[in-house]
Formats: C-alpha cells, structure tokens, sequence
C-alpha cells in the first residue's frame, strides 16, 4: 500500500481534490408512505400490540393530515437545494446543542502509532508532538494544492463528496447565545491566503508558531520540535500568571458565547486573539497526563486535561507527557471518515518516510509567539469556576478499547455473511444479555456520494433481529434454527444499510419534516410526541449509537447519545475485531466493561452457532 497512489494524485492529473463536488447527484427525498412504512417497521420490536395500533393511527393521521402538506414543501425545498437537509442538520442537530462540546459533540480517536515503530516514552513527549505537526501541515497543503486523491472506488466509479475536508483545518464552532455557527478560514491557493499558523497550549498557555518556512515549504520535525522546546521551557520555568482562557471554551455554549463576547468587549487585543486562534490550521494539546494503555489514551483524548484543549478547533492532536498520541475532532464540522482518512496518512507517512533523524539540526529557527490574553476580575472568577468543572469532565466517560482475536472479516466473509452486519447482531445480542430488552440502535450509513452528503441513519434493531436475539436465548431452539434466523438477521441488517445509503432511511426524511414544520411556525406533529418514536430512538434517542470505521486498525469514537446508553465502534481486520466502547460513569445502567464482555460471548456464540450448522445457506 503506497501513499502517494492513495492520497497524492499524480503529477499532470486532470484532477483536484474538489473537481467531482459539484457534479454530484442532489440527496434524494424519498416517498413519505414508503418512509412512514420504513418507520412503522422500525417500531415493532418496541411497542405492545396496542401501542403498536395507537403508532398506526398516529401514522396514518399524520400521512393523510399535516405530515403530506409538510413533505409536499420539504419536496419543493429539494427542487431547489441539492442538499435539502444539510443546513438544517447543521443547525439543529449540532449548532443549537448547549451542552459543552467535550465531551459530548466531539470525536476523538487514539492514534496507535507504536504499530509503526513510534515509541510512547516520555523522551518522545515533543518529538512524538513535533513529527505530527509536520505530518498535519503536509495533509493541509494537500487539501490546499487540491492535490489530495477524491474518493473514487472501483470500476463502477463511485465517487465521494471532499467538501467536508475544507473543514478539517482552518475552521471553528463559534459560541452562540442560542445557536453556534461553523466559520470556516480555509482556502485553497486558487481561493487566495490562508493562515498556517498552528496553535499549541500546554498548562492552558497559548502559543502560535508557524507551519511554514518562507518559501511556503513545510517545516520539519527538527524545527518543530526546537519550537515546542521553546515553549516546554517557558511554561515550566514561569509562573502561569495570564493562564487559563481555554477552560472558558469548554462550558456550555451559551455561557461561553457570553463570556467570549465580554472578553472581545474587554479590548481589540482579545478580538484578534480569538480570530487568530480560530483562523488557525489546527491545535496542539500538549497534555499532562500520562496513559498507560489505549482505553486510558481514548478517554484522556476526549477529556483530560481541559486546560489545554480549545474546544471549538476543528481538529486537534493530544500529546500527551509519556509519547502517546490521539487526534480530537469537532463532530458538526465533518464526520469520522474525514478523522480516520487524516489518521491512516499519518501512519502511512511513518511507515513509509521513517523516522526524523534528530541529530540533524533545525534548518530554520522558528520562535514561538505567545497569545496573551485581556482579563478582568469576571473573566479570572469564570476561569477559577471552570477549573471545578474540568475537574467532574476529565472523568465522566469510560472507554474500552480492545482487541477481539477469536475471528475476523475472513471468516464471516466465509460463511457468506457480510462483516458489518455480523457485528451489528452480536452487538444487539450483547446489550439483549446484559440489560433484557431490545436496543434502539443508530447504525451509521455514510451518504458522500450525493451532493454535500454526510450520514444518514440505519435502524439496526427490527423484527429479524428480534427473532435472532430469542432463538439464541432459547435454549430448546435448535442450533440449525439459530443460524438460519442469523442469516436472516444479518442479511436484512445488509438490505438496510444498502438502502439507508440510497437516502431510503427514515431518521433524517423524519427530521426534515420536524424541521420543516418548526421553520413555519407551525405546531409539532402529535408524530413526534409518540411514546414509540423515542423508544424506537427518534430524537437522538439511541441507546446504541454505532458505526463501522473500516478495514484498518484506525478507530475513533464519540460519547453515548444518552446517558444510560453507549457508544459502540470497530474495524474488521482479517483475522481480528477492534472496537471502541464508551459509557457514561455517572450512568447507574450501563457499564462499557460488562457490554466489552458480552460482546465477546456472543461473537463466541455466533460462531459456534454457524461452525455447527451444515444446513442450507440462504
């Protein structure tokens, strides 16, 4: 596996980064009855006969009432927008969410850099930090060259939308008193300048340094890390008098917009301050704490050391003081894909360009600039405020990472069974065994080949499922009965998730509706108000809230939707099974470790169910 053929396009290519973006096919909106019948479906493992007839009702109602005039405009606003939904996804899924961002709209990913030769020690703390800057700027003036591959696959020349990667760097979620906005700084060189500082804090100090040398070349390690020396040294050797403004970021959003429009308000100084923080490539968290294994990297990456996370960046990478490494993501910005696309050029980059001889000297002296900020006694009241605050998030999500080695996707793919689906049933057997009853399960179906495209949602948990989850509870269900409800299971989980990709889902078609209704000033469907929409996970109301990251040992992860649910995500390697689970610790209901544990039997179970069968294959 080359590098240069997976992102770098070839010297010469017609094409760019962006070339296909605007000749994608617009989202479609599909049927309201055939997504309403989707929907009823999806409500079955749910509701009692009688609340199931009460759904039926409140769905016919709603079809033949307020919900066809609502789709009738939602149809109108899809002639005129190629994407009718992403600026409402934006709005209301993300930017009006109030809770701090970390831990609760962030993804956040371990980087298992010692599979490459990189070694987590203390000795590597800016070394480790300072190769990372080189390899971020690297992938940025890709994006910015539009020199970096587009996402065609195969023959049948499938083609992903990469206008999320314009948000990757150069961006930030700006605070509102009701809503946040994404300001996006990044341009292409056809488009003009673009700032190539990079922002480091370490001890909840703030410095930019510069990505570039003055021919615009990317700066090497060497001279990276004489930069974060610079900055190592003036933080432990002073006293930490002007610190503490990154904390004021990680509050939740309302406070934080009042307290960022005070401290514009304090001086011109703190203005340009915020805008070249926010203008800025990307952020380094130079964090204290030392992990000692990937679930500790995980959870630290996602929380930690608040003092030096700024929480509104786009992206950022964790360095933390004993050489391990994670990579921080702000979710309404772009989705995992984009993350785990960045993490996989990284460890390519390793692999392939080694490590930095550090005996080499720096070829160019970059000296780190501090950004100090204007406070008043209200803003020093706020920070010593959040310091309280830091201290519940740094604990507040547990996650596991973890190996599986009974099997991977060779064996699945063995038994004619495609390896996300597998996961997804042993994931609801597991949460079935553990808690006794059925999980409202969010699947992710990626939707970047249509036009701005991002996620729609697949409803793992239905009828098929169901009957899988009893029969193996069963103990008088024969083990030939057991396999073949598997393979139905799994096979209408591979349907599913095929059409979801088609935009025949019906979370996001339910919310265009919901949106369409609130943007008209018109009441909320009695539609929404239905026990079973939320038991089914309408709503954000997934106990289960998962995702496929692939086929290579990258894998991020974000925090439960809800408090006593969990976050559920794996990669399938040939032989083997990542996952990443979290769950809240304030949660009484779930625990990561116990769902970890389930999860394992029923990998286990399942293949000693198929292992035995010698039925028919469907």
């Amino acid at each position: 596996m080359n590098r240069e053929s997976i992102y770098h396009l070839p010297e010469g290519s017609k094409e760019t980064t962006f070339c296909y973006d605007e000749t994608l096919p617009a989202l479609p909106l599909p049927k309201l009855e055939d997504t309403l019948e989707r929907y009823f479906e999806s409500l079955k493992p749910f509701g009692t006969r009688e609340e199931l007839n009460a759904s039926r009702k409140i769905i016919d109602d709603f079809r033949n009432g307020v919900g066809g005039k609502l789709h009738a405009m939602l149809a109108e606003k899809a002639k005129n927008e190629k994407n009718w939904v992403a600026k409402w996804w934006e709005d209301y899924a993300y930017c009006t969410l109030r809770l701090p961002l970390i831990p609760y709209c962030v993804m956040a990913q371990p980087l298992m850099f010692d599979t490459v030769g990189i070694d987590a020690i203390p000795e590597n703390f800016l070394k480790n930090a300072a190769m990372c800057c080189t390899i971020t700027m690297r992938f940025w003036k890709l994006i910015r060259t539009e020199t970096l591959r587009p996402a065609v696959i195969g023959d049948k020349k499938l083609t992903f939308s990469s206008d999320l990667y314009k948000r990757l760097f150069n961006t930030a979620r700006i605070p509102g008193l009701e809503m946040d906005k994404i300001v996006s700084y990044f341009r292409t060189e056809k488009e003009g300048q673009c700032n190539s500082d990079i922002i480091v804090i370490y001890q909840g100090r703030i410095f930019k340094m510069d990505g570039l040398d003055d021919r615009g070349d990317v700066l090497e390690p060497q001279e990276f890390l004489l930069c974060l020396q610079q900055i190592q040294h003036k933080v432990e050797s002073e006293a930490a008098s002007h610190s503490g403004v990154p904390l004021l970021t990680n509050d939740d959003r309302t406070t934080w917009a009042r307290n960022r429009n005070h401290l514009i308000e304090l001086s011109e100084n703190n203005r340009k301050l915020l805008e070249e923080i926010e203008s800025a490539v990307t952020m380094f968290s130079l964090d204290t704490n030392c992990p000692s294994n990937y679930s500790e990297v995980a959870a630290r990456t996602l929380a930690g050391d608040l003092h030096s996370k700024w929480a509104d960046k786009s992206c950022g990478t964790v360095c933390f003081q004993n050489g391990t490494l994670g990579c921080l993501g702000e979710h309404s910005c772009y989705d995992g894909t984009i993350s785990v696309s960045f993490s996989l050029y990284a460890m390519l980059s390793i692999v392939e360009d080694g490590l930095p001889d550090w005996s080499v000297p720096p070829k160019k002296l970059i000296l780190p600039v501090e950004l100090v900020f204007d406070v008043d006694d209200e803003m020093r009241a706020e920070i010593e405020r959040m310091q309280e605050v830091a201290d519940k998030v740094r604990d507040c999500v547990c996650v596991t990472v973890d190996q599986f080695n009974g099997y991977g996707k060779n064996y699945m793919k063995s038994k004619n069974i495609h390896p996300d689906s597998w996961i997804q049933m042993a994931l609801l057997l597991a949460y079935y065994r553990l808690h006794g009853s059925f999980a409202p399960t969010y699947e992710t179906a990626m939707m970047r080949q249509y036009y701005k495209g991002r996620t729609e949602t697949c409803r793992s948990c239905n009828v098929e499922s169901v009957n899988f989850i009893q029969a193996m509870e069963n103990s008088s269900e024969s083990g030939s009965s057991k396999a073949k409800l598997f393979r139905a299971a799994a096979n209408s989980q591979t349907v599913l998730m095929n059409e979801a990709r088609k935009g025949n889902g019906v979370d996001r078609h339910l919310f265009g509706l919901w949106c369409m209704a609130y943007d008209q000033g018109l009441p909320i469907p009695d539609l929404y108000d239905d026990p079973l929409y939320s038991k089914s996970g309408g709503g954000g109301n997934f106990y289960l809230s998962t995702s496929t990251l692939g086929f290579t040992i990258n894998c991020g992860f974000v925090a439960p939707m809800c408090m006593d649910g969990y976050g559920c995500f794996y990669s399938m390697l040939a032989d083997n099974v990542w996952s990443i689970m979290t769950a809240y610790k304030d949660s009484e209901v779930s625990s990561c470790h116990k769902l970890l544990a389930a999860f394992h039997r029923a990998m286990d179970d399942i293949k000693n169910v198929m292992d035995a069968d010698i039925g028919t294959k469907l």
